[in-house]
């Protein structure tokens, strides 16, 4: 089976070296070069342009950071669907607007492509270890095509209907980790305000009823004070903006949503939104006069940081 891996991020790398690891021939395109080399080292092969990612290829999966660059690499002159091969296979891997999704799926049904939008929950670690879930949606003919690529993705896809609703549980299920990102954030502050160190709070998190797969693993980037970034403080603003405007869409009050989204306003403001998004952490540390884990540059304006 060939797949052909496009936009090449550290979501869409760590896709691609794990479809190499199981054997699959993977054929790579991304907009600058580094990423593509990496990979070509790897056993991968270079698409010159992107009509050639569809040669062969059983499905193109497509690993893009957000609206703007859906637009540029597959709607625009020379992108992925100018020219498809009639019943191509796309497999859409982003978080990204159902509005944008809606434009790709109306130009993929013209040209005769299959369109499978699936969104995943999980970091490159997820992945590489074959744990990551899919969030699908789409023509159950499609999906059904495009099963024997998703089960060398991920651990377990879970099909939630037709058209966009994919993308609407995708950034309903990051309103969620962002929430979840905050309160850890908090927990970890206020505890070590009172001498209790993160290396004995991390441990009993994990095993109280609040333990779960996410304070699982960012334990280890809280206790080294690692914020290289997995997902971005950055991102998930971008995700929940785009969470917003989906519960606007349909009049849903999003109270947490929202508040989590000015704090994450707050922290980029702070000079920390390429960091990873547990820079939740240092941005609170800096707010409470305490020493933060990394340099905040930043002033922000505390937006959200009081009582309420």
């Amino acid at each position: 089976m060939q797949v052909a891996v496009v936009g090449l991020g550290k979501m869409g790398s760590a896709l691609a070296r794990h479809l190499l690891g199981q054997g699959t021939e993977v054929v790579v395109w991304n907009r600058s070069p580094a990423p593509v080399g990496a990979l070509v080292a790897e056993g991968a092969v270079a698409a010159g342009d992107l009509a050639a990612a569809w040669r062969g290829s059983t499905a193109v999966c497509t690993f893009l950071a957000d609206d703007a660059a859906v637009d540029a690499v597959l709607l625009a002159e020379g992108g992925l669907l100018a020219a498809p091969p009639p019943g191509g296979l796309l497999l859409e891997h982003s978080t990204v607007s159902p509005e944008v999704s809606a434009r790709v799926a109306e130009v993929a049904s013209a040209r005769g492509v299959g369109y499978v939008r699936c969104p995943v929950s999980g970091n490159p670690e997820v992945l590489a270890a074959g744990d990551l879930a899919l969030i699908v949606s789409g023509d159950r003919e499609d999906v059904d095509r495009a099963g024997p690529v998703l089960e060398r993705i991920g651990a377990s896809a879970s099909y939630v209907g037709g058209g966009e609703h994919a993308r609407v549980v995708k950034l309903a299920v990051n309103s969620m980790l962002a929430g979840s990102a905050e309160l850890l954030a908090e927990l970890v502050v206020l505890t070590e305000a009172w001498g209790v160190d993160r290396t004995v709070l991390l441990p009993l998190l994990q095993r109280s009823a609040l333990g779960s797969p996410f304070v699982h693993y960012k334990t280890r980037v809280l206790a080294e004070r690692d914020y290289e970034a997995t997902f971005t403080l950055a991102m998930l603003l971008k995700d929940l903006r785009l969470a917003h405007a989906v519960a606007d869409a349909v009049s849903v009050p999003m109270p947490v949503t929202g508040l989590v989204e000015r704090l994450s306003e707050d922290g980029c403001a702070r000079g920390l939104g390429d960091l990873d998004m547990m820079a939740l952490v240092p941005r609170l540390q800096a707010l409470a006069a305490r020493t933060p884990d990394v340099t905040v540059t930043g002033t922000g304006d505390g937006q959200g940081g009081g009582r309420g």
